[in-house]
């Protein structure tokens, strides 16, 4: 796997696609039965019309057993069959129940799905760019150290918020708790957590973040910038023990540390 890094593979999302100019870009949405098989079958129609698949994702239906989606950004520059043809041969698999082919202008982007469902929660897609401009106007209006207390705060808010919905959601607790938040940091794209150990007696811990998005956004800072994060994690621990807990960014990649590391301990 060219793309592999340590134990990760950076991931697109299927919200848009980089067009190159050769190309003739289409989406593709199958509707279809939970068959095994079926994607493959689907495919090979795609590949037997000299359709490139750029890139796809296959979901459940919302609401919905034994039927789902497939759909693709698709190269049509080199096919040999017509697009209402394609769409015919799609059609006439015992298993599909309907296609739907768009061409997205003047952008490549998804124009078929919505809204984005994470779990059981509706959800929003947000470039950390456009994360970074936001905390940039808040920086603009708030003193440092309104700032800090501003999003370290709300990171609690949104720490506990998550502990509770997971445990009520999905029946978890304790450590297995503990770990859907170490699953959750990584699959959201907030940063890859390469270390956690806790103390529940004692309430100390240390908790290491690797590409934490505030540091990213703010790499050259130097300073410790992850409040938010920090946020997270001391509101998320206070709901896994049952006790209130702070933590303390002691080193951060936005100061040139190597990766950014949390201490939790209790709050007084």
């Amino acid at each position: 796997m060219r793309n592999a890094v340590e134990n990760s593979i950076p991931k697109r999302a299927f919200t848009f696609i980089e067009a190159r100019p050769s190309e003739k870009i289409y989406e593709i949405c199958i509707a279809l039965n939970d068959v095994c098989g079926a994607v493959a079958m689907a495919a090979k129609v795609l590949s037997d019309a000299k359709v490139n698949i750029r890139t796809s994702t296959l979901f459940i239906a919302e609401g919905a057993d034994g039927f789902g989606y497939w759909a693709s950004f698709v190269d049509f520059s080199k096919a040999t069959t017509g697009i209402k043809q394609l769409e015919k041969n799609l059609r006439n698999l015992d298993f599909v129940e309907d296609v739907k082919v768009i061409k997205p202008s003047p952008l490549a982007y998804d124009a078929i799905h919505f809204p984005i469902i994470h779990g059981g929660s509706l959800a929003m897609i947000m470039p950390i760019e456009l994360f970074g401009s936001l905390f940039e106007e808040i920086e603009k209006i708030l003193t440092p150290s309104g700032f800090v207390a501003v999003f370290y705060n709300a990171g609690k808010k949104s720490g506990a918020f998550i502990a509770t919905l997971l445990s009520k959601r999905y029946q978890l607790k304790g450590d297995t708790l503990s770990s859907a938040l170490v699953q959750a940091t990584k699959a959201l794209g907030w940063g890859q957590v390469e270390a956690f150990t806790i103390d529940k007696d004692r309430l100390v811990g240390k908790v290491k973040v690797r590409s934490c998005f505030e540091a990213l956004l703010k790499f050259d800072r130097n300073d410790k910038v992850c409040h938010w994060t920090r946020g997270i994690v001391a509101g998320f621990l206070s709901e896994v023990i049952g006790k209130q807990v702070e933590a303390v960014e002691l080193k951060c990649a936005a100061a040139g540390d190597e990766i950014c590391e949390f201490e939790i301990k209790p709050k007084i």
